[in-house]
């Protein structure tokens, strides 16, 4: 039985407990941490993974006495763009590695048949945001594959991407481990944890409804929310989530809301109070992933284990119409009344205006085109590029990244070259839906495009034509759309409703 099969057993009996706070205990033994062992890069936790090990090993035995299933590895920013701050982005593989094979280690000591304990390898949003145009997507890939690959080889049984911040950083992250995967032969599962401010959305502006539409499509394990608050501010977005989403949900909220004191940050929650309040999301249905985050210590996790054991987590129920999402908000694509309203203004072929833009290289002028859009009531926005003489993946680049940062609609990448078509997805941090997909080239572009589509989370919009030009019968019409339907949903696996 693979590990993923182990866990949704496990979740069908008894909530499974992720372990608490790494940084509260890690300054609880301060003392214990020679100077040495920070090699003049104070602040670099991951660094301890291989300079302090007995540390290290004293934390996650206390979490694994209190009871926890799952230990999450101390990696958060093992990656070489967050470790490159300390002149030390060389070595992201060797404490990724090191991360993963202390806690295997100490799980190994303590799990038994009846109670096995898995290693969590921790993947956190480092400092960049892709986008607000931070760090580039291949660039954060890049990064997060070394340190999958590193923990993967250290013992890792599940991932987790947590505190995300940015729903197109989470993109490159599960892109990053499926890459790590396919790499190393594995199968390792991956769990996703946004944070959630006091406003009420991620840093980047993505609520829980939007965040579920954008991830639906994706392979994944769980979804939830950590840190950022404490848990009697997750409560509605915890409901939202599971309205909306269809398989299981984690929550791992800090001690309450922190307070600064003498310099320091403080939370205020003890054990017994942050048990009763976790507890309380067990009420919601799909929440069987319950764990401390920010001034949660193994008494927390003990109060938390002791609480809820005993308890039966509701099966996930949630769902939402097929949408398709920007950063910002989900937009059925059934709408009440119809149509869905394309705004076609942001087309290098159609729109003069846009055109001049374009060759001015005016690429902030763009937006005005698109925003007039918004205001006209459009509910997606296309943007077609494509102009002869012009450099497309550029202009697209250009484009499409302040679109996707400033435009609060969906988008709908249209391109002729699949080159410029990347390159677009890779700057949506929502849910796209790709315009023009036929067979018009041939097979072997029309399934390039679908495996995009796969890959990205995006939907599609199909025209029948194919290789012997447009169908102009309704016969012709129905037989061009059926074999591209069997294809697209049946050879590269997209949701039907998409």
């Amino acid at each position: 039985m693979s590990v993923k099969e182990q866990i949704l057993n496990t979740i069908k009996t008894r909530p499974m407990i992720i372990d608490g706070a790494m940084g509260t205990q890690l300054q609880e033994r301060d003392d214990q941490i020679p100077e040495a062992a920070w090699e003049g890069n104070e602040g670099c936790n991951e660094l301890l993974n291989v300079t302090a090990q007995d540390v290290m090993k004293n934390i996650f035995s206390a979490y694994l006495t209190a009871g926890a299933d799952l230990i999450t590895t101390n990696t958060f920013g093992a990656f070489d763009w967050v470790l490159d701050e300390y002149g030390i982005g060389h070595r992201a593989y060797e404490l990724s590695r090191a991360g993963a094979a202390i806690v295997k280690e100490m799980c190994d000591q303590f799990s038994t048949p009846e109670h096995p304990r898995y290693v969590l390898g921790s993947i956190g949003p480092g400092t960049k945001l892709p986008s607000l145009g931070h760090i580039h997507y291949d660039e954060m890939l890049k990064g997060y594959t070394e340190c999958a690959l590193g923990l993967i080889d250290g013992g890792c049984d599940v991932f987790l991407l947590e505190t995300a911040q940015d729903p197109l950083q989470i993109k490159a992250g599960l892109h990053a481990c499926e890459a790590a995967n396919s790499k190393r032969g594995t199968d390792l599962p991956v769990m996703v944890s946004g944070t959630i401010e006091l406003a009420g959305t991620m840093l980047i502006g993505t609520d829980a409804q939007t965040l579920a539409t954008i991830l639906e499509p994706f392979d994944i394990l769980s979804l939830g929310f950590n840190c950022g608050t404490g848990p009697e501010q997750y409560t509605k977005h915890v409901k939202t989530l599971s309205e909306v989403w269809g398989k299981p949900i984690s929550v791992h909220a800090n001690a309450g809301l922190p307070q600064n004191r003498g310099g320091y940050s403080y939370y205020p929650m003890g054990p017994d109070e942050f048990a009763d309040h976790q507890e309380g999301f067990l009420a919601y249905d799909g929440v069987s992933f319950l764990g401390g985050c920010c001034g949660t210590t193994p008494q927390h996790i003990r109060a938390l284990v002791n609480r809820v054991s005993t308890l039966t987590p509701k099966a996930p129920s949630g769902s939402q119409p097929t949408a398709i999402a920007s950063l910002f908000n989900t937009v059925p694509l059934m709408q009440e009344p119809a149509p869905l309203l394309i705004g076609e203004r942001s087309n290098a072929t159609g729109s003069k205006a846009f055109r001049e833009l374009l060759l001015a290289e005016n690429y902030e002028g763009t937006l005005s085109v698109g925003q007039q859009q918004v205001r006209a009531g459009a509910h997606v926005l296309d943007v077609s590029v494509g102009f002869a003489g012009r450099d497309e993946t550029k202009d697209m680049n250009q484009v499409m990244s302040l679109y996707a940062q400033k435009i609060a609609l969906p988008l709908m990448p249209d391109s002729t070259q699949t080159d410029a078509l990347e390159e677009a997805l890779k700057l949506i941090g929502g849910k796209a839906i790709i315009n023009s997909v036929n067979l018009e080239d041939g097979i072997e572009k029309f399934d390039t495009v679908c495996q995009l589509a796969k890959k990205y989370g995006a939907a599609l919009v199909c025209l029948t034509i194919d290789e012997t030009g447009m169908a102009k019968t309704v016969e012709r019409k129905l037989e061009v759309a059926e074999r591209i339907y069997e294809l697209a949903t049946q050879k590269h696996g997209l949701n039907p409703e998409d």
